[in-house]
């Protein structure tokens, strides 16, 4: 079979390796900054380049699923950097939390069995959502006397092609309770062990506006009450390095299902890229623990 790449050349991705002697006696956070940022460059080259390897012939299904999602964490781990070097943070938790989910379900499908039924429970799991969106859409054509609007009529046909392109028909799909799709509790400690979730539970604050996100980023609480707090969060080390670690350890996983050729290409950088990655996270942790936090001081993130 034929295989050609619709993205990056593994070849043409330099896995970075950090200054070790700089973190370890950085007077500040800069270096950490530059190092993670520049490790999560290095996991999302590999990851997009992995993602971009596909055969001559479309993919079938479930591998599309895989595919797709890999590309989605691509295409997270490019916002977060932009995020971070450009926009100050703003999104940095709310993005990882985004990540750190798809990047989980990714690992779950690649542990399928030969009759797919965990590739078949994500898409019954994903539409169960769109049905529930065309019964809102069919009770308010109900309320309008039947007519059907213009916007509801392209909702309709979104949905239908969206069922479509999965096979499955809305009318039989199950309700939420008969499908086996694990929490994400579950999926998230099967991918990347019990200490992922609380980060994932972060992230749910930042997305959701809840009081903590508000308190600690939003409000300064003075005597008597508070003041609005307009002033951007720093961005820290530790969401970049966690995301360089959950890349790459996921695309390590999809890799397993590639063939031999693509194994041989991308199991030494990507082990690479992940060895330092894990380093760099607990020189930092060594760092903050011996006072670094202390020092930590205004951050750069260029590079």
């Amino acid at each position: 079979m034929n295989w050609t790449s619709r993205h990056v050349a593994v070849d043409d991705v330099q896995v970075f390796e950090p200054d070790w002697r700089a973190l370890r006696d950085a007077g500040d956070e800069n270096p950490f900054m530059h190092a993670a940022v520049e490790l999560l460059k290095s996991s999302l080259g590999l990851a997009s380049a992995l993602a971009g390897i596909v055969p001559g012939q479309p993919l079938g299904l479930h591998a599309a699923i895989r595919c797709g999602l890999l590309v989605r964490a691509c295409k997270l781990c490019t916002d977060l950097l932009a995020d971070v070097c450009v926009l100050k943070g703003r999104q940095q938790l709310a993005l990882i939390r985004e990540l750190i989910e798809t990047l989980a379900n990714l690992s779950y499908l690649c542990g399928d069995d030969e009759h797919g039924s965990r590739h078949v429970a994500f898409l019954q799991d994903s539409l169960i959502a769109e049905r529930e969106f065309l019964k809102a859409v069919e009770r308010q054509q109900a309320l309008n006397g039947g007519a059907e609007l213009p916007i509801e009529a392209r909702i309709r046909a979104s949905i239908i092609e969206t069922a479509l392109a999965a096979g499955i028909d809305l009318e039989q799909l199950p309700g939420r309770r008969q499908i086996n799709w694990p929490t994400a509790l579950d999926r998230i400690e099967m991918a990347f062990g019990a200490t992922a979730y609380p980060a994932f539970r972060t992230g749910s604050g930042a997305v959701h506006g809840t009081w903590h996100d508000v308190l600690r980023n939003h409000l300064v609480q003075v005597d008597g009450g508070f003041e609005p707090n307009f002033q951007a969060v720093p961005p820290r080390p530790q969401p970049l390095l966690s995301a360089a670690i959950q890349l790459t350890t996921t695309a390590i996983t999809y890799l397993r299902r590639q063939p031999d050729v693509h194994q041989r290409m991308f199991n030494e950088p990507l082990a690479a890229a992940l060895g330092f990655a894990f380093r760099a996270d607990e020189t930092h942790e060594r760092w903050l623990t011996t006072g670094g936090v202390q020092r930590r001081g205004a951050l750069s993130v260029a590079g």
